[in-house]
């Protein structure tokens, strides 16, 4: 049964591990700039150098740096963050493994998204791979818990919000920090993915496909 206690709750990360990268830098280091330099008569090289100042400027230790409204405001451009995103939408690729494993999974499993990408990003990136439907939940750490970071309070409010003991989620993800480390000081069961294959493990896996084979060794010993 999909929602059974017999069955651990699987959280994904998004971009990195079910997306490939590229979306979100053509948001930033396209769209925004090229807008801005046409809203300033400047050249889109111009643009660009200057967005990429002011980037720096607020840092990613900042939540602004992640909110795409922010910058539009604070920019004075004349667009919405859905139409930008909507533009760019062709550049959302998921990896050639997750269609067929997020389909299959969902069958057993209830699937969830724990992110650090601001949720309009996770929503379209979703809804343009055709992956929505098997989602029960959408979690961000820059729109829910206010962080710019997957820290572990992220993931117990994850656990809290889906009413399950820590250890009965399992989470994979890209970045050894917030999609390992940090879920297991959280109390969740963690797999780190590792597509550049530079290191091995019992938890460590180097594509999706060796994800289930984790998964199904549980209750771990």
């Amino acid at each position: 049964m999909k929602n059974s206690l017999k069955n651990p709750i699987l959280s994904f990360d998004l971009d990195g591990t079910l997306m490939k990268p590229g979306f979100g830098d053509k948001v930033w280091l396209e769209g925004l700039p090229n807008i801005y330099a046409i809203t300033h008569n400047i050249s889109s090289e111009e643009a660009k150098n200057q967005l990429i100042t002011a980037y720096d400027a607020i840092g990613n230790e900042r939540r602004e740096w992640y909110d795409l409204t922010y910058w539009i405001h604070k920019l004075n451009l004349d667009i919405t963050p859905n139409d930008l995103l909507n533009t760019f939408s062709k550049y959302i690729q998921p990896y050639p493994e997750v269609p067929d494993l997020i389909n299959h999974l969902s069958k057993n499993y209830t699937l969830i998204v724990s992110s650090a990408a601001m949720k309009p990003f996770i929503v379209i990136e979703l809804k343009t791979a055709r992956l929505s439907d098997y989602f029960t939940e959408l979690f961000s750490a820059t729109s829910d818990t206010k962080t710019v970071k997957k820290d572990p309070f992220f993931y117990q409010m994850i656990s809290q919000k889906m009413n399950r003991d820590p250890k009965e989620i399992i989470h994979v993800g890209d970045n050894k920090q917030f999609d390992y480390l940090s879920p297991k000081k959280a109390g969740l069961h963690a797999i780190y993915l590792d597509r550049t294959n530079d290191e091995t493990g019992d938890q460590i896996i180097n594509s999706l496909t060796k994800f289930e084979d984790y998964v199904q060794q549980y209750p771990f010993k």
